[in-house]
């Protein structure tokens, strides 16, 4: 697998669209520094400072996008390779597509907090306080695992559909929370129409979606191990427990579903 991902890293770094999301990026983390800075915003922490350049920079669409440029675009699919592989080599390979773009992702979230410590001068915002380097790095942590969920769903959507329309639709809807939003509403729907109260569902579940979890941390590394939700539980927790199992199902499903499909 070392060797597959070593491979996918050369063409990734040699394509023209990984720079452009590098542009981009650095583009929608400068661009809020700029805005504080003339509109004078008075002193804030450090973490949420951050926490607001990673957030309007959209790391967790553009880690998607990026992983529906790796499984539709770029040399597209390898078929005349896999065509000469057998099963459990093909599993090896679709899985690995999976940890490639979870580990682009953590790139993705490395490169924004890099950014954002550059932009911190550019924002002439004084830094009132600097959390402890744990928090910090529990809730980038925690972010890179909520990039890693759409990111690997795109994979496993590029994989199975071979369509880069329906794949980097697919990117968008997911990562910005429109398909887990329209997925609650359609179930409140039904609940209300069974004789339930509308919203109920939605109410109780969506703390508990990525797109929940997100919206969450956005609001600092605090707030991240904070227990004052309506939950009761951190958000740091729900990550753990809602985007991990995420990740590794999405990762097995696909390199065990894919790997007994015809590649021709």
């Amino acid at each position: 697998m070392i060797a597959l991902l070593r491979s996918d890293a050369y063409r990734v770094l040699r394509s023209r669209w990984f720079w452009a999301f590098v542009v981009a990026m650095a583009i929608l983390t400068f661009a809020p520094a700029l805005l504080m800075r003339w509109t004078s915003m008075g002193p804030t922490s450090f973490d949420r400072l951050i926490g607001s350049g990673v957030s309007l920079g959209g790391v967790e669409i553009l880690s998607a996008c990026m992983a529906a440029a790796v499984g539709t675009g770029a040399g597209g699919f390898d078929r005349t390779a896999l065509s000469a592989l057998g099963r459990r080599a093909r599993t090896v390979w679709y899985a690995e597509k999976c940890v490639f773009v979870a580990l682009l992702s953590l790139a993705a979230v490395t490169y924004a907090l890099a950014l954002g410590l550059l932009a911190l001068p550019v924002s002439g915002v004084p830094v009132l306080s600097v959390e402890p380097a744990w928090q910090v790095a529990v809730w980038l942590g925690c972010m890179w695992l909520c990039c890693a969920v759409y990111a690997t769903l795109t994979m496993a959507v590029g994989l199975l559909t071979r369509s880069q329309t329906v794949t980097i639709g697919f990117a968008l809807l997911a990562s910005t929370g429109i398909l887990e939003g329209g997925a609650l509403l359609g179930i409140d729907i039904l609940a209300f129409l069974a004789g339930g109260e509308f919203l109920s569902v939605s109410s109780v579940a969506s703390p508990w979606v990525p797109a929940g979890i997100v919206s969450a941390l956005a609001s600092g590394a605090p707030e991240a191990l904070s227990l004052q939700n309506s939950t009761g539980v951190a958000p740091a927790l729900r990550t753990l427990v809602v985007c991990v199992p995420v990740v590794l199902a999405t990762t097995a499903a696909s390199a065990l579903a894919l790997s007994r499909r015809d590649v021709a």
